[in-house]
């Protein structure tokens, strides 16, 4: 049994659990009509969130008293939709770590104190499932807190959902794969004087490249060997052909074995090398 320490609202109730811990207990009606002391059964509850959520660890005390009952109840209801949205399961833990982005964000706002977010485009790019629900939940935020949050925040909420999916990579990495994103458009674009059409197919199919190239690098699942013989006379047409294409991949290839302790293979700097020609000039290989 949990014991009543104290009632947010009739869907959420702050609880002692059998040990002596403090958690948060979520469920529909959960806390309807209870008050300080009362016992509500486990089995009525939805979701129990303790100070095992490794990104709260020694904060849950803190958070019970620092933030109001209504950020809770914002954080359940973006959720919720993005669940809904998504089509996707979201881990419990989100409910915490969110409803602390969610209130620090809101007290910068009207602070007037914005974070850049110099991977926002990347995120939308690489996730927009989770960006697309981040946007409407900023809008949700700004008409529940009368805030105005800045668009970049959106990237922010969005890794909250990929960290959360089940079976997800977790935050650390999805923000390492967007950097490495970030830096490979970069390299492209300050080595080729020019500014990439975000709507265009070829950029799209590099963007989808580049998704798959920086989750394998991260994953340490990067492709072994060099060009198959199927390949061999492509490559050598690639690097005789395109030349400037061929050495702005070897960059990128080269900055992430610096960066990451990876080796590259052969046939993955042909694939960048073939992509960085056809989003440079506009046209396909077929």
């Amino acid at each position: 049994m949990l014991r009543v320490a104290k009632v947010l609202n009739n869907n959420i109730a702050i609880v002692v659990d059998s040990r002596g811990n403090d958690c948060i207990a979520m469920g529909r009606g959960v806390a309807f009509g209870r008050k300080h002391g009362d016992l509500i059964d486990e089995n009525d509850v939805e979701r129990l969130f303790t100070q095992h959520v490794d990104e709260l660890s020694g904060k849950l005390g803190q958070l019970v008293k620092s933030i109001p009952e209504e950020y809770f109840e914002a954080t359940q209801a973006i959720v919720e939709h993005a669940k809904l949205r998504m089509g996707r399961d979201l881990d419990d833990g989100i409910y915490l770590a969110l409803t602390d982005h969610i209130h620090f964000a809101v007290e910068r706002a009207r602070k007037g104190q914005a974070l850049d977010n110099r991977l926002n485009f990347e995120i939308k790019m690489v996730y927009p499932d989770e960006y697309a629900c981040a946007k409407t939940a900023i809008a949700f935020i700004d008409r529940v807190f009368n805030v105005t949050l800045p668009q970049e925040e959106a990237g922010f909420i969005a890794m909250h959902f990929v960290n959360a999916e089940t079976g997800g990579m977790g935050m650390q990495t999805a923000a390492t794969m967007a950097n490495i994103i970030h830096d490979s458009l970069d390299i492209v674009q300050k080595r080729f004087d020019m500014k990439l059409d975000d709507g265009s197919i070829a950029y799209y199919r590099f963007m989808v490249h580049l998704k798959f190239f920086a989750q394998h690098i991260v994953m340490s699942e990067m492709p072994r060997g060099s060009v198959g013989a199927r390949d061999r006379q492509l490559y050598a047409t690639v690097a005789r052909e395109y030349p400037d294409a061929y050495d702005c991949a070897e960059e990128i290839a080269s900055r992430a074995e610096r960066a990451h302790g990876c080796s590259v293979p052969d046939d993955e700097r042909l694939y960048l090398a073939l992509h960085i020609e056809r989003v440079r000039k506009g046209a396909g290989f077929s």
